[in-house]
């Protein structure tokens, strides 16, 4: 990030500009989270004070948790300050799970950010400053996090295929924002539960960064450099699992004896890289030290079977498969396709998802006005690869193409009429195959979404 030793509040709508033309291109949609506390009314303030010189389309949008008493005042002055500066906002009511095991806070935090992750923009931009930095930092090594977690947050960070997080106040010490604040005359509203020590957070904010200020004054801007350190040295870690994964995949999935060949710390730094990169949750430390563990004491013939939150991984002859728990009932099912982009499965059977690509996949042109229907392995089925060879059966065909035992029963297969026509990892029944012309139905399976 830009330097900001010297920046106050009289410069920092200049820093500001910077951050954007940095980040965000001309003509952006940007949509500017506002809670009503002081950090973001100041970041709606200067982004509607240069979204002319910008260039950039501006919304706002206020997340009502409905936890406080005040949260729908706090909703009417956002109204009201965003009809002042003539900006658009939308009001999110969101419902926050108080028994999810999680906490108050992470579960509200949780439904704030789905509810960023809901509209329909290039940019959420939030307020967070070098102070909520600090706490982020020194609160996540006291869980005994790694780089990824001690870096904090990151300045840019992607939500979604075309959206992402940007917080350009990351690195700007809260004074200055309390000084532009009074520069300027703004209002803004006081959330009571910011003061309430009972939440670990606040407790961090209100007695151990005061008390760190007071015998080592640049802590705060220590922890934010620490957090500097950190990234680059998990982008470093990210481009050695880079190099690893050339050595220990094959194909699209890892050799379980390639990488128990690595050191275990390398062994275990793909695997927290492969895990981040397929969006599964990461194991904690004592999790994945029990899978590194069982991957090196496995027998070739043997069941590995590993569970941490809703995932589970699991081995077959030399592979590694990951994918979330799926439902144990075996109940049949079935559900038509309308030319959805997308289709969720019952059962948490997954995901299809259909491209169109002339030449590729499925001829539309064969299937178009049939009744084409997902289902479930019922036994019995046979399908036919090749036009001039008989349809054989799909067990056959399946334990051919290695394809381990719980996929086969969880995979779904495209009928047309009763004819089977698509089966994942198998093919396309070779009449049904679009010519170099046609216009192709390219289905895909992701299994284990829900």
């Amino acid at each position: 990030m830009a330097s900001t030793r010297s920046l106050n509040a009289a410069s920092l709508s200049a820093y500001v500009v910077s951050q954007l033309r940095a980040h965000v291109r001309p003509n952006s949609r940007v949509c500017v989270g506002l809670s009503g506390g002081r950090d973001s009314v100041v970041l709606l303030h200067l982004i509607c004070s240069l979204r002319k010189e910008i260039a950039i389309n501006v919304g706002v949008i206020h997340v009502n948790h409905q936890i406080s008493p005040n949260a729908n005042r706090w909703a009417d002055f956002c109204v009201a300050l965003c009809a002042e500066l003539d900006v658009p906002l939308r009001v999110e009511r969101v419902d926050v799970a108080r028994d999810s095991g999680k906490g108050l806070e992470a579960s509200a935090r949780n439904a704030r950010y789905a509810a960023y992750a809901s509209v329909d923009v290039d940019l959420i931009v939030l307020g967070h400053h070098r102070a909520d930095q600090a706490e982020t930092v020194l609160l996540q090594a006291l869980r005994g996090a790694g780089l990824a977690g001690i870096r904090g947050m990151p300045v840019m960070k992607k939500i979604r295929a075309n959206k992402q997080l940007f917080r350009p106040l990351l690195d700007v010490a809260p004074e200055i924002l309390a000084d532009y604040a009074n520069a300027h005359s703004l209002e803004w509203i006081n959330d009571e539960s910011n003061n309430d020590r009972r939440y670990t957070r606040n407790y961090v904010r209100h007695e151990i960064l005061p008390s760190l200020a007071e015998h080592i004054p640049q802590s705060a801007e220590s922890l934010v450099r620490l957090s500097h350190h950190a990234a680059e040295a998990q982008t470093l870690l990210n481009d050695l699992a880079k190099i690893d994964c050339a050595n220990v995949f094959v194909g699209e999935r890892i050799s379980i004896s390639r990488l128990v060949s690595l050191p275990v710390s390398r062994a275990k730094n793909l695997l927290r890289y492969w895990f981040v990169k397929a969006s599964v949750p990461l194991p904690n430390t004592v999790q994945l030290d029990e899978i590194i563990g069982q991957l090196a004491a496995r027998q070739s013939d043997s069941q590995t079977e590993i569970s941490w939150a809703d995932w589970q991984l699991r081995c077959y002859q030399d592979e590694i498969y990951v994918s979330r728990n799926a439902s144990p009932t075996r109940t049949t099912w079935s559900i038509e396709w309308h030319n959805e982009p997308e289709l969720l499965l019952p059962n948490c059977r997954g995901l299809i998802r259909v491209k169109k690509r002339v030449g590729v996949g499925i001829s539309e042109n064969r299937v178009t006005g049939k009744r084409l229907t997902f289902r479930s392995r019922v036994g019995g089925e046979s399908f036919r690869q090749h036009a001039s060879r008989p349809r054989r059966a799909l067990k056959n065909l399946l334990q051919e193409a290695k394809i381990p035992p719980w996929r086969r029963q969880a995979m779904p297969l495209l009928f047309c009429g009763e004819t089977l026509i698509w089966v994942s990892g198998i093919g396309i029944d070779e009449n049904f195959v679009a010519n170099e012309v046609e216009q192709g139905l390219s289905f895909s399976w992701c299994e284990g979404v829900d």
